[in-house]
């Protein structure tokens, strides 16, 4: 300790080791779940526009025909 101010002489603190050794493993950590949320969003935007071309290809061609009618 310095005896002027009471501080520590030659601590210096740089890093924690622990911080260090976590950052390998939360960086692929969040680019996986990028890529499963991006995989999810485009599955489900295919899945909606898969079901609109269904609907419309099941809707009556009849011009008479009511649409409430099927």
């Amino acid at each position: 300790m310095n005896p002027v101010d009471g501080t520590p002489v030659h601590d210096v603190l740089l890093a924690h080791h622990v911080a260090l050794l976590a950052i390998p493993a939360i960086v692929p950590a969040v680019i996986v779940v990028g890529v499963v949320l991006y995989i999810a969003r485009k599955d489900r935007r295919e899945e909606r526009a898969e079901r609109e071309l269904l609907e419309r290809a099941l809707e009556p061609t009849d011009p008479d025909t009511p649409k409430d009618a099927a």
